[in-house]
């Protein structure tokens, strides 16, 4: 321990003698894509640092001391879409914006911009530039864990899915490049099937945002957004790897993209490839916890003054191993292994991952096109369509070790026609219609009663939304009407075949607006509904979900979820100092959940607790904290805090698997580049999870203690070059995380070092 604070202690007194005052400027003018003429007072800040200016009565801003490196630019004005540019800054640079297409970057070496069509009244939070570089290796759901307010329900260490607000699965819409991802996300086991590396920029939305996205986001939006494709004839790339030693693997990824000799046309294409082997807690091994993910995309577009064309195209394929000792062959070997400090199988390390374990494959496809139809409006159309398949293997007799017992394949196919208006008479709006089939259907052979049944679903909506714009405040409003219908197809107790059918139909709305009161303060504020039609597991589920452990029992009396979500945000952002604080109240009448029901059930595969889907009026309230300050010049404070309520209002009690109240503190040291251009950071951050003392008493275990984890970075760079090193779990904590549905059986991993490279080229 005492060498371990030596070293920091020295890390950090080195990079104090090294420190200094970053001094690069970044400089231009902000002017109307029509007619050039100076948008006065627009706001300009770096979406990493929250270094922030106002251009003036000219359009002339001036953004100084900076440091070296990939940042992320935004430009805001009234009446305008916010504009999004990433770029390596390495020198003075001249960057001149024209809302809302046209960008103009000087003396500078890569550049990318993205159009922002925010709602003015949504909470968001983008993840982009250096601050998404260095999350990448990790999950989607472990990226996602840095933004406030977003947790992760886990299933062991290897399969992770975020949570919003205390929601997660059905109730979170997660949009990869404009199309809603589907899958079987109604699973707690089943993490997103998407590859971060397509990723430019990652948004999580906190507000219930089903005018816009689709009926069921009752917690919120996460938006995977590529770059932007090159317009002009180049080629740029980028490679990145990640290396750890907790499970002894790592990532590699990788991008190369160009354009074309004819102006408009642009490529990408990236892959990636992660392998992992079993994980260690401080005291053991977690035997079969290994992860195999690789991951590719392809897309090509062109974009004109009049139209738009992208074509898209993304594979995910994934194994994930269980934890084996969460498979118990009796109950009264199962309440000892809940009740025991360690695991009772341990094996050997290994690449190799055996049953219990899952495999997914998932193709997404899109084409998308757009028409300027006139000097006001333009007309989008996109369609795509998705292939997933997912298959889970038991711990299973004889030679059916190889054959699954759980083999799904769900095929979705959307389409969406969008009317998108320019500012008139202080209005901007959209107007659309959307369509969705999916066919779900269970593949026979598996010797096994299908864990949900085969079902062909429809959903047609329209919706419209508009924004008011004026100089102090921007108004929005929005309406949308759904239409849902699924009909099923199963066998009941009597092995006779029924094909119940169900049908639902609703209209959601939403209400909000964007108040500044001066430069340095604003708020947002956003009422919206939303509803969710029970899914086919929630209605029928009737066995064994075999990742999770647990027998789940569906009730096909459930009725719609329906929400109203009102959430408060307000900031003050000023240089050096940028605080967030966000309140938040979300009632949802006929909250469906998977409540522990404290028994257990002995079967033929072996002995699992037992949960059985519920109904209750349910609320949840609570708020995050976010605060930047640049201490010094070489010294900057990250705070975080997320304090989450709930209430089963039926049963004046707590709602099972919400998250605990967290805390998250970080201090980052960094020095001015030297004459070759080097830097150097190094960082600690500290992540304070209390015990969740909200937990139904029916759970199969008390919730464990809270936990602090201290990690350590320290990071290089020069040029188009990146190292960045670190520990995680510095101190080797123990611990068992609330949210982990395998905290029953085992520890959380132990400490794991990591180093990481990035090139750009």
């Amino acid at each position: 321990m005492n060498k371990t604070l030596r070293v920091i202690v020295l890390l950090f007194a080195g990079i104090l003698q090294l420190h200094g005052q970053c001094d690069l400027q970044l400089s231009g003018t902000v002017l109307d894509e029509h007619d050039l003429t100076p948008l006065d007072y627009s706001t300009i800040y770096v979406l990493e640092t929250g270094q922030g200016t106002l251009a003036d009565s000219l359009g002339a801003y001036t953004l100084s001391g900076l440091c070296p490196g990939k940042i992320t630019v935004v430009c805001s004005h009234v009446g305008c879409d916010p504009v999004q540019i990433s770029l390596i800054l390495n020198r003075d640079t001249t960057l001149n914006f024209y809302p809302e297409h046209h960008i103009e970057v000087l003396d500078q070496v890569v550049t990318t911009a993205n159009k922002v069509a925010e709602a003015p009244a949504q909470t968001r939070t983008d993840l982009s530039g250096q601050t998404l570089e260095r999350l990448q290796g990790r999950s989607l759901a472990q990226m996602l864990e840095s933004v406030s307010g977003v947790t992760m329900v886990q299933t062991g260490p290897g399969i992770a899915k975020p949570m919003i607000h205390g929601l997660y699965g059905n109730r979170i819409l997660i949009v990869q490049n404009d199309v809603r991802q589907e899958g079987q996300q109604w699973g707690i086991d089943h993490a997103p099937e998407i590859d971060p590396t397509v990723a430019g920029t990652m948004t999580v939305i906190k507000g219930a945002e089903g005018v816009r996205y689709g009926p069921d986001a009752l917690g919120g939006v996460i938006l995977v957004k590529p770059d932007p494709l090159p317009r002009s004839a180049g080629l740029t790339g980028s490679l990145m790897t990640h290396l750890q030693s907790n499970g002894l693997g790592g990532k590699v990824s990788g991008q190369i993209q160009g354009g074309l000799q004819q102006p408009g046309w642009g490529w990408r294409a990236t892959g990636s490839l992660r392998l992992l082997g079993d994980q260690y807690a401080p005291d053991y091994i977690l035997s079969n916890t290994g992860q195999k993910e690789w991951g590719f995309s392809a897309q090509a577009g062109y974009t004109g003054n009049k139209g738009t064309l992208d074509l898209y195209y993304s594979l995910y394929q994934a194994g994930f191993g269980i934890l084996r000792a969460a498979h118990i062959g009796n109950t009264t070997d199962l309440q000892a292994a809940i009740q025991a400090d360690e695991p009772w199988i341990q094996n050997p390390f290994t690449y190799e991952i055996l049953n219990p374990q899952q495999r997914v494959i998932h193709h997404l496809a899109k084409v998308e096109a757009s028409r300027k139809i006139s000097g006001m409006w333009t007309l989008k159309g996109r369609y795509s369509l998705q292939f997933d398949e997912r298959k889970e293997y038991d711990v299973r007799r004889g030679d059916r070790d190889n054959i699954p017992a759980l083999d799904l394949t769900i095929i979705s196919q959307q389409g969406e026609i969008l009317a998108e208006h320019r500012p008139w008479r202080h209005l901007a709006g959209t107007i659309g219609s959307s369509v969705q089939y999916q066919s779900n259907y269970n593949v026979p052979g598996t010797g096994v009663r299908p864990l949900i049944p085969n079902f062909i679903s429809t959903t047609a909506s329209v919706f419209a939304f508009e924004r008011y714009i004026q100089p102090a405040y921007e108004l929005e409003a929005g309406v949308r009407a759904d239409y849902r219908s699924m009909d099923v197809a199963k066998f009941n107790d009597q092995d006779q075949l029924i094909r119940p059918t169900f049908d639902w139909f609703n209209i959601s709305g939403s209400a909000g607006g964007l108040f500044r009161f001066s430069p340095d303060w604003q708020a947002t504020l956003q009422v919206a509904s939303a509803f969710r039609a029970p899914g086919a597991n929630e209605l029928f589920s009737e066995g064994l979900h075999h990742a999770t452990a647990a027998l789940e029992i569906g009730n096909d009396s459930l009725g719609i979820e329906r929400s109203l979500k009102t959430i408060l945000t307000i900031q003050n952002r000023r240089p050096g100092w940028t605080i967030n604080l966000s309140t938040y109240l979300n009632p949802i009448y006929g909250f469906i959940y998977l409540r522990p029901t404290g028994d257990y059930e002995l079967t033929i595969r072996g002995a699992f607790p037992v949960f059985r889907y519920q109904q209750t009026n349910a609320l949840l309230a609570g708020l995050d904290l976010d605060l930047t300050i640049a201490m010094t010049s070489w010294l900057d404070y990250q705070g975080q805090a997320a304090l989450l309520w709930s209430d089963d209002l039926q049963k004046a009690s707590p709602l099972f698997g919400m998250p605990p109240m967290q805390f998250r503190h970080s201090l980052r040291l960094h020095n001015q580049p030297d004459a070759s251009g080097a830097a150097l950071s190094a960082g600690i951050q500290i992540r304070q999870v209390l015990r969740q003392d909200q937990s139904p008493t029916e759970d199969f275990a008390p919730p464990p203690s809270g936990y602090t984890l201290v990690g350590l970075t320290a990071e290089w760079s020069r040029g188009r070059i990146r190292i960045n090193a670190g520990v995680d779990n510095l101190l080797c904590q123990s611990y068992r995380d609330y949210l982990d549905r395998l905290r029953y059986f085992a520890d959380a991993p132990g400490r794991n070092y990591y180093l990481k490279t990035y090139v750009h080229f």
